[in-house]
């Protein structure tokens, strides 16, 4: 009789045994299975295979964590067909550029005088050679006149040609006392004047106005009383008589 019970409680015990594997087996099934489930929505959402944007206007973008998010992109009012076309050419200006005078030709007119007076009277004595030689009666010899003579008594009133400024003012002992004088574009060399000059070096002149008279000319004085005048333009000799037609 107890063998009996002994064997119905081993085999209860082994019913019960197998109810709790069975169970236990259940469990680890459905871990399994819900692991599984949260692996592959882990692995779905952090690695997509597609995505699908929101809205026209937005497209996905990935962080720097992995995650990606949704950026706004302007949308246009318009469609491609209907935009404006950008011109690539450069706006047209007109060719005509509004008339302006020429810098060089307006500091001329500023500074060269419009016409020029006689210093000493109209009658000239000897002209301006320039390079050719022509002789000397005080020298005795060939050589260039520098200048104009200009017929004058010794006294005369010798004028300033034009409005200018006094640059010099020396003794020289060729051409006796001269007073240099710039006229704008011009320089003037009145030669052979007397002792008495009556402007001095950066002194301001009017055309016209008396500066001094007539003196000797020493390289000239075999000849009548006169009145040397020698005109450099750009550092060059010039016949002075081209100033007064």
């Amino acid at each position: 009789m107890s063998s009996l019970h002994f064997k119905n409680d081993n085999h209860s015990a082994k019913g019960n045994n197998k109810g709790f594997y069975i169970a236990l087996g259940v469990c680890l099934i459905a871990i399994g299975v819900a692991a599984w489930a949260t692996y592959d929505s882990v692995v779905k959402y952090a690695n997509p295979e597609t995505t699908v944007s929101s809205s026209p206007a937005k497209e996905t973008q990935r962080t720097q964590s992995g995650v990606y998010a949704a950026e706004s992109k302007p949308v246009s009012s318009a469609p491609e067909s209907e935009k404006p076309a950008v011109s690539s050419r450069a706006p047209e200006t007109s060719s005509k550029a509004p008339a302006a005078s020429s810098p060089a030709k307006a500091k001329q007119t500023a500074t060269q005088p419009e016409s020029f007076v006689y210093p000493a009277g109209k009658t000239v004595t000897k002209n301006f050679s320039g390079d050719n030689l022509i002789y000397s009666d005080t020298m005795g010899d060939w050589r260039a006149h520098k200048g104009t003579d200009f017929s004058a008594n010794i006294g005369d009133p010798v004028k300033a040609m034009a409005a200018g400024k006094v640059t010099d003012s020396y003794k020289d002992q060729d051409l006796g006392n001269v007073l240099v004088i710039g006229h704008g574009t011009v320089t003037a060399y009145y030669c052979g004047l007397g002792d008495t000059l009556l402007v001095k070096k950066g002194d301001t002149v009017k055309s016209g106005q008396k500066i001094g008279s007539v003196g000797t000319v020493p390289v000239e004085c075999a000849e009548k009383p006169h009145l040397h005048l020698e005109v450099k333009k750009s550092g060059k000799l010039i016949d002075p008589l081209t100033l007064f037609q």
